[in-house]
């Protein structure tokens, strides 16, 4: 019975509490309250003696703390010949350990006690945020401090780092929505601003764990720290050891770094860039936006809604919903903190229907101007940014974290709590006037990324097109070189049919095929995986490779200027640069070499002694149709070592290779290394261990005919 009347109470107070409904016959008759009023809790500020500043926010319901710094620089302070820098030091301040423990020591640490520790970098500020269960406070945050303070940037992590960074310049034009926003922001900031620089090879390459050492130095001071801590903790008591974590860390100069400088013209033009691969259009158009501190940001935040802000806005109703160009479309001024924002508008299409698209993309824009918002279209904006408004304060954490960002950026405190107010007091005309001032159509950069060839119409139509190359530059290529003279030649050319008798027997001339197979341990990252894999080379560009490894078997067909790849049952064509860097890797091949090594074309030259694993050694540079490599042959004539200029197997990035041969034994008069040990960047990558190894086996076409798909 109890039960019951709890029931009935709980249903009368939910429906005391609703709206009224009954007398209404569309629900957009229904009526609502205004919104509460709501007080944003405020976290104690205090600053130490050394001008670290901790801002403290308790929250009770559940026994963890988390605790966060905010570091005065970033990626845009660091030297243009060295990007990158800030980025791979604080990825490997955090994984390079500290000058009292480890980073695979700090690692086992936190993974103990089911906390963790991540450092990272901007471009006007580098993070740091520790996790924890209350009870692990004191221990964490000691090592949490030393990460800030002390980092020891261990040189193999420093290298692990650079490696991954290398993969990720080698991949960066795989994404074509990667490509359109990272080309867009080169067209509007310029190509040499640090807010639109490209990490290189030659950039990583460059970074040493000095350069490293003395970015921290430079900027990393406690008067350059914003600190918050919010949780469960005893205020009086998490001070106290923030002292004594922190109070002796010495206060440094003050940052006096200027904003970062970008092009303050406009470059208004139609600019391409060639992508065959692709089914759709990336479309792109921008020009610069605003700051944050513009007093003019809330008017443009509601232009933003009605412009391309949620499914009712006008991008939406007309570009993707009437017109059926797009399922994604956006629209909006952006807002930078230190610098303006990039006024943004684009989509993915058809390639056949991509003038139909920046046509409509640029009426919109157009249409915003001449146009202004209907109330209906006012109301729908404002009610649209204050519903969601609720999930900038839904978690202390969140809260904190925007009081540190106002604070560090100047931005006022009650920036959160104004907002709302501000957003409300927007009228039509607000909206009108931004508009005209900010969306500035005839200054618009247009990018489109695609296959021109299957455009509707040439995207000169809309002017004159400039092609943009977005070709990766290769790294510095560091194998020393050999002078060339007649004399080194001529010893260059006898030294290479010796290797070539070496390796393809008495009868070299005659080999037109070999297959092997061979067992491969990789190692990347600390792990290792083991492999088989078997070749088979039909000189002088086919190549069939079936790779067999956990994760299943993968095979990869070249012939000539084209290949393709069958992995899980399914076929895929390679792409044209793919093939193209496995040609070049093909013509470094000792096999191929031997194969080749009469051809007029073949350039050998010889060069001084060296030794390789103690054995002597002769040094041969070897040039086969611009594909260069340098190897080390024993007085036998055989190859000890090759290096060369090449990719990374395991990344696809570029890197300095070097091949380690060894255990040859004699197979039908020829003297066959059964291993071969592979590093890339001085990082050791690849063991082989041959199994089988065949001349002028039978070749059977069907092996390089592409299945059916």
């Amino acid at each position: 019975m109890y039960t019951s009347r709890r029931f009935v109470a709980i249903l009368l107070a939910v429906a005391l509490a609703a709206p009224a409904v009954a007398q209404v016959k569309s629900y957009q008759e229904i009526t609502y309250p205004p919104l509460p009023a709501f007080n944003i809790p405020k976290p104690q500020v205090v600053t130490l003696k050394n001008g670290l500043t901790v801002y403290m926010l308790q929250d009770r319901e559940l026994p963890l703390v988390q605790i966060s710094a905010r570091i005065r620089t970033g990626s845009n302070y660091e030297p243009a010949d060295k990007t990158g820098l800030a980025r791979l030091m604080a990825a490997v301040q955090r994984t390079g350990g500290t000058a009292r423990m480890s980073g695979d020591a700090i690692d086992d640490f936190l993974a103990v006690r089911a906390a963790s520790i991540e450092t990272g970098m901007g471009g006007d500020s580098a993070f740091a945020n520790m996790d924890c269960l209350k009870g692990d406070v004191p221990e964490v945050l000691r090592v949490f401090a030393d990460i800030l303070r002390t980092p020891a940037f261990a040189d193999d992590k420093l290298q692990i780092a650079k490696v991954q960074a290398r993969t990720a310049v080698a991949r960066r034009n795989d994404n074509v929505n990667a490509i359109t926003g990272r080309e867009l922001q080169r067209l509007v900031y310029g190509e040499d601003s640090p807010l639109a620089r490209n990490e290189e090879y030659a950039t990583i390459a460059a970074i040493t764990r000095d350069d490293l050492l003395a970015f921290h130095r430079k900027y990393y001071h406690p008067n350059n720290v914003y600190l918050g801590v919010v949780g469960d903790f005893e205020p009086r008591a998490m001070l106290r050891l923030l002292e004594q974590v922190f109070g002796d860390w010495p206060r440094g100069p003050r940052f006096a770094e200027p904003p970062a400088a970008y092009r303050k013209a406009p470059r208004p033009g139609v600019f391409y860039i060639e992508k065959t691969d692709v089914t759709q259009a990336n479309i792109a158009m921008g020009h610069l936006g605003i700051e944050m501190s513009n007093p003019d940001f809330f008017a443009v935040q509601v232009l933003n809604e009605v412009l391309g802000g949620s499914f009712a806005s006008r991008m939406f109703s007309n570009i993707r919903s009437k017109k059926g160009l797009a399922y994604n479309v956006y629209g909006a001024v952006g807002a930078g903190y230190t610098t303006p924002g990039i006024l943004r508008a684009g989509m993915q299409t058809k390639l056949d229907k991509m003038g139909e698209a920046v046509e409509a993309l640029r009426e919109e824009l157009k249409g915003i101007i001449a146009n202004p918002p209907t109330p209906e279209e006012l109301a729908r904006a404002k009610e649209s940014i204050l519903n969601s408004f609720v999930f900038n304060y839904d978690s202390s954490a969140k809260i904190l974290r925007q009081q540190i960002l106002y604070a560090y950026y100047g931005l006022p405190a009650n920036f959160l709590e104004t907002y709302r107010n501000n957003i409300e007091k927007v009228t039509a005309a607000d909206v009108a006037r931004v508009a005209k001032a900010y969306v500035r159509p005839d200054q618009l950069s247009l990018l489109v990324v695609g296959d021109a060839s299957k455009f509707d119409r040439p995207l000169s139509t809309f002017g004159p097109v400039t092609t943009l190359d977005i070709t990766i530059p290769p790294p510095p290529d560091t194998t020393a070189k050999v002078e060339k003279t007649e004399q080194a030649a001529d010893a260059g050319r006898a030294l290479l049919a010796r290797a070539a008798r070496a390796l393809g027997g008495p009868d070299a001339a005659k080999v037109r095929a070999i297959s092997s197979s061979a067992t491969m341990t990789i190692s990347m990252g600390g792990q290792s995986m083991s492999m088989k894999s078997s070749d088979l080379i039909v000189f002088p560009n086919r190549v069939r490779q079936v790779v067999s490894s956990p994760m299943g078997e993968q095979v990869v067909v070249i012939d000539g200027s084209e290949g393709f790849m069958v992995m899980g049952g399914q076929v895929r064509p390679l792409p044209a640069s793919m093939v193209e860097q496995q040609q070049s890797e093909l013509k470094r091949d000792l096999r191929v070499l031997v194969w080749s090594h009469a051809d007029p074309e073949m350039e050998a030259v010889a060069g001084g002694e060296d030794l390789v694993d103690g054995h002597p050694c002769t040094i041969l540079q070897v040039t086969y149709r611009k594909a260069v490599s340098q190897l080390c042959v024993a007085a036998n004539g055989t190859v000890l070592r090759q290096s060369y200029q090449g990719t990374n197997p395991l990344t696809g990035a570029p890197g300095q290779v070097e091949l380690r041969m060894s255990d040859y034994r004699e197979l039908d008069g020829r003297q066959v290394p059964f291993r071969q040990v592979m590093l890339v960047d001085g990082q050791e990558v690849m063991t082989s261990t041959l199994e089988s190894w065949q001349v002028n086996p039978p070749v059977d076409e069907a092996l390089f005919a592409k299945p059916a798909a």
